[in-house]
């Protein structure tokens, strides 16, 4: 399973494109206005016959890979150098908005961290908050790039939700107010010319939105399948030792647990927990003490009308209220698709969550007063 944009590419793509001294240049979305085909922080290295990633595609897509072709031919690939691209009838696209793309020549040093970087998403190790790099902007274009992890990537993180990056004025005010990340803004000090503390910051992995699947029968393991290539950090789990017996990935966490129940304490903020266990009895522990927890984004557990009005009228006996109830979605899946194989239910259940996902990304777009640190 590999870590890094899995939704465009597999991880050999880029190390393919790395591997040897072959110029390559990284173009990254800088900046977004109005309608657009990626979001800020959305990247692709381009070489001079291979690409790895995605901005988009189509005809913006092909007018950035000409752009680097040309330079590369030209031999005068940019140490940093941004060009604004509106989406209209120039480019052949009614988006109707534009982006402020980012061009990055990948010279020994700048590889180096990226290729560390990459190695660090590609074996899980940057934990929750990713792995970041920061790029330097025009009046500071022979600066290398730094990577962030740990502390420094939690104050990124805070500082631009969940979107992937983009432009900031100052790369010091991303770990203001993140005592934590004190070394952090020793760092950037250090890294950020003295002549611009402007940079591009990218999140390398996918912020990917971290589910409890509890249940290793046929329809759990398919919907780990369906669930392989997207962003999500999945703990499965499982009460029976032999059906969970099988090798962690970098996104994929087996756990067994005899009181699979407990495990619901050890969710973070914001996770999601889907229920389809061999057992109603576990469904049903799992399912109330879900429930008792506000904060998690989706409690679904696989079942018809009639299970869930059995177990809402037990846990109101149980002392649940009804707005904690109400959280309870069950049946699972995308409504009209009805197919009982377990890959259809899989794909089902992956197409809503994916939505869900898609729902909490734009609930969380940048507040005024973060916008007001963005150039752009």
């Amino acid at each position: 399973m590999s870590a890094l944009s899995p939704l465009s590419l597999d991880a050999k793509s880029w190390s393919a494109l790395l591997a040897g001294d072959q110029p390559v240049v990284m173009v990254s979305v800088a900046s977004i206005a109005g309608s657009t085909p990626r979001e800020a922080g959305a990247f692709m290295l381009v070489g001079c016959h291979e690409t790895a990633g995605t901005v988009g595609g189509g005809n913006l897509e092909h007018q950035l890979v000409r752009h680097v072709r040309k330079m590369l031919a030209d031999g005068i690939a940019p140490d940093a150098h941004f060009m604004r691209y509106p989406l209209g009838p120039a480019l052949g696209q009614c988006c109707g908005g534009a982006v402020d793309v980012a061009f990055h020549a990948l010279k020994p040093a700048r590889k180096a961290v990226f290729q560390a970087a990459l190695a660090k998403v590609q074996a899980g190790s940057g934990g929750g908050a990713g792995v970041w790099l920061m790029l330097p902007c025009e009046d500071a274009a022979s600066s290398t790039f730094t990577m962030f992890t740990g502390p420094a990537a939690d104050a990124l993180t805070q500082h631009f939700g969940t979107l992937r990056g983009g432009l900031v004025k100052d790369a010091r005010a991303c770990f203001s107010g993140f005592p934590a990340a004190a070394q952090s803004r020793d760092w950037a000090d250090n890294m950020v010319s003295s002549s611009s503390s402007a940079a591009l910051m990218v999140r390398l992995d996918d912020a990917a939105t971290p589910l409890w699947l509890f249940g290793a029968g046929h329809v759990g393991a398919a919907i780990v399948r369906a669930l392989e290539p997207l962003p999500f950090d999945v703990h499965w789990v499982d009460s029976r030792a032999d059906y969970i017996d099988i090798a962690a990935k970098s996104r994929l966490h087996p756990v067994h647990s005899p009181n699979p129940w407990e495990e619901i304490a050890d969710l973070p903020a914001g996770a999601m927990a889907l229920i389809l266990t061999h057992s109603h009895a576990e469904d049903f522990e799992i399912c109330r003490h879900a429930l008792l927890r506000p904060d998690l984004s989706l409690v679904g557990m696989i079942g018809s009308a009639t299970k869930r009005a059995r177990f809402m009228a037990r846990m109101r006996e149980r002392g649940l209220a009804d707005g904690a109830l109400a959280r309870l979605c069950c049946p699972i899946g995308v409504e009209g698709i009805t197919g009982k194989h377990p890959a259809v239910i899989a794909a089902s259940v992956a197409a809503q969550l994916v939505g869900l996902r898609e729902q909490g990304l734009a609930q969380t777009l940048p507040s005024p007063a973060r916008a007001q640190n963005d150039l752009g």
